[in-house]
């Protein structure tokens, strides 16, 4: 028998999360790299020997530092837990699920700036597919948060804005932290029925 008091949330699976141990290794290493210097010192020889894994199996795994870092970046975002409570409104649904995925890498700048780096090259096609991977993601969780019957204009514009608020972090103009609260004044403008 269920309660009325105990809201039914939904909680969808990670479709990205079957990482390797290897990957997760080597994920984990980009990261300690770049905590403790600029993305300079990052090589594939350096995330070999940090990972404790051989070059060539980095090799293999990823095609390039930029496609390690896209990974990385996917990894992180698909790993976040996706919870929808349904007794929350519509623009507080969504603006939990952007903001937890805008602050991602809110803590660690030097990773953050160098995986926006790499998520911007336009000729690496693991890049690429990365990419593409994580407009999924972000695309999965608005329309989970929106819930079944959003206008499709309506997930285009949250995406549109989620992206270019990236956008202006990424051109240094704004940090991670101050965007999420920009983002639900955005959110309020374009959701102007529901309180956040």
């Amino acid at each position: 028998m269920s309660s009325r008091s105990a809201p039914h949330t939904t909680r969808l699976s990670d479709l990205h999360g079957g990482r390797s141990l290897m990957s997760r290794r080597v994920f984990r290493a980009a990261a300690a790299i770049l905590g403790e210097c600029t993305d300079a010192g990052l090589s594939m020889s350096a995330l070999a020997d940090r990972a404790r894994v051989a070059p060539a199996a980095v090799s293999a795994q990823f095609p390039s530092i930029d496609a390690v870092l896209a990974e990385l970046y996917l990894h992180r975002v698909s790993s976040l837990p996706l919870v929808v409570d349904p007794e929350r409104c519509v623009a507080a649904r969504v603006s939990g699920q952007l903001r937890a995925v805008t602050l991602v890498m809110a803590d660690e700048p030097t990773l953050a700036a160098a995986c926006s780096r790499a998520l911007l090259r336009a000729d690496d096609p693991a890049v690429l597919c990365a990419r593409d991977r994580i407009g999924a993601e972000v695309q999965r969780r608005i329309a989970a948060a929106l819930g079944t019957g959003a206008w499709p204009e309506v997930q285009d514009t949250l995406e549109t804005v989620f992206w270019g608020a990236l956008l202006q972090v990424q051109s240094r103009a704004i940090d991670y932290r101050e965007m999420a609260n920009r983002l639900d004044t955005m959110l309020s403008l374009i959701l102007p029925d529901t309180a956040l």
